[in-house]
């Protein structure tokens, strides 16, 4: 699956619509949006693919080359 900025806009605003109504402890409610707001980029991240074409040789001895390949 690719990255999807509108799915991570919509997980950054689920973060802060639900601390909202927090009028007590603003600490506490930051630290619950920070944490799902890294939640969310991980997730995002650990969506993105790497599609590799080709540019490494390894005949007998160490690898050598560039990858080529695209990110998705």
């Amino acid at each position: 699956m690719a990255l999807d900025s509108n799915r991570l806009k919509a997980k950054i605003k689920e973060a802060f619509e639900a601390e909202q109504s927090e009028q007590n402890d603003h600490n506490t409610a930051l630290d619950r949006i920070a944490d799902k707001l890294a939640q969310a980029i991980v997730e995002e991240i650990k969506q993105l693919k790497i599609n590799y074409s080709n540019g490494l040789l390894a005949p007998n001895g160490a690898v050598t080359g560039a990858i080529n390949a695209s990110i998705s």
